[in-house]
């Protein structure tokens, strides 16, 4: 009883070092966001904005050079925008953001 009790807790002091060399900054720099049918991978450290957050006319560009960008075509009432370094998915009407672009 008293070995298996030892070999518990080295595969327990095991697992807790292998979990803390992961390197955790590239898990939590990274997250995934829904866009439509697929999932996108963006950093999220350049995004300053999440997904519905609303935005306002005055701070937005409207991205018109999708194409030239390597963006895929926006869907039927929806628009790039860039803010700051950032680029987002958004519906046309309300700002409102759908998705982060990388």
């Amino acid at each position: 009883m008293q070995n298996l009790m030892k070999r518990y807790a080295k595969i327990l002091v095991l697992a807790t070092a292998a979990v803390a060399v992961v390197p955790m900054t590239a898990a939590a720099e990274r997250r995934a966001v829904k866009q439509g049918a697929k999932v996108k991978v963006v950093k999220q450290q350049s995004h300053r904005h999440a997904v519905g957050h609303r935005f306002r006319k005055q701070d937005v560009i409207v991205v018109n050079d999708w194409r030239t960008r390597g963006l895929p075509r926006p869907g039927r009432n929806e628009v790039y925008v860039a803010n700051g370094d950032g680029i987002y998915l958004a519906a046309a009407a309300t700002l409102l953001v759908k998705a982060l672009i990388d």
